[in-house]
């Protein structure tokens, strides 16, 4: 369901969801967006007063942290699920659009060598120590929480993503549901990835790296979602699995079903 905000890109709750036993996520409580460092004063009233946003969860790295813009009396959450330590200073906000073709090339290929871009890259955020610790945090924080909560990354699609991910299907919502969910980025990202496609194919005239631009920034695919889903399946078992081996009891997922769903 949108999240009628005009100047924060990908803003949408979770809120309306079937789950597989019949009950339906609470409307209001689960936000997921795009970065908020634009975010005017009217949206910010938005998200206080119709939204009651209690916590905002920031997964983006140092590095994107340019500005770090909330509602007024929301708790702030800086929780990371990539080590940036490698990527270097290009990965900056607006740091992308600047390189040259052969800097970008060379940043898409030191992302894909740490596992952080491409087809498996939803595995290695969750399987590598700095993402586990964040995501167990982000349960953590919905567990603790007495208002909404709003989480986000920079483009609000592939850490978010998979925060959507894990708290859907602990709260018992099916897969197919959530892929879909997770795809939606790409309808609400839509005019963005025009943009974005249109500037690096007149910037490389190559196809290949306007498309791997696109989903480095604004869009989605399948493909990774479908790959960590079939991992975690067969390492895990399942997503609760995983949410398991995370730390979090069933106790606590009776916690979170008693406050997110209907």
């Amino acid at each position: 369901m949108r999240v009628e905000l005009t100047s924060v890109r990908n803003a949408r709750e979770l809120g309306g969801y079937r789950t597989v036993d019949g009950m339906t996520v609470k409307s209001g409580l689960l936000l997921r967006t795009g970065r908020l460092d634009d975010i005017s004063d009217e949206d910010k009233s938005i998200l206080k007063n119709t939204y009651h946003v209690s916590d905002v969860i920031d997964f983006r790295m140092d590095m994107e942290r340019v500005k770090m813009n909330f509602p007024d009396g929301a708790e702030y959450h800086h929780v990371d699920i990539i080590d940036d330590s490698q990527l270097g200073e290009k990965a900056d906000k607006g740091g992308l659009p600047e390189m040259s073709a052969g800097e970008f090339l060379q940043f898409i290929e030191t992302a894909e060598n740490l596992g952080i871009f491409g087809e498996n890259m939803y595995i290695t955020f969750l399987e590598n120590k700095v993402g586990q610790k964040g995501y167990r945090e982000f349960l953590k924080i919905l567990i603790k929480a007495n208002g909404a909560v709003l989480w986000h990354c920079t483009s609000g699609k592939d850490r978010t993503g998979l925060a959507a991910l894990l708290i859907l299907s602990a709260l018992g919502v099916d897969e197919e549901t959530i892929v879909k969910d997770y795809l939606l980025t790409n309808e609400y990202n839509a005019e963005k990835i025009a943009k974005t496609r249109k500037y690096f194919l007149e910037k490389t005239n190559d196809e290949e790296i306007a498309e791997k631009a696109v989903l480095l920034m604004d869009g989605v695919s399948e493909i990774p979602m479908k790959n960590v889903l079939a991992h975690i399946k067969r390492k895990y078992g399942s997503v609760m699995g995983y949410i398991r081996f995370l730390g979090i009891s069933d106790e606590e997922i009776e916690i979170l079903r008693e406050k997110y769903l209907i």
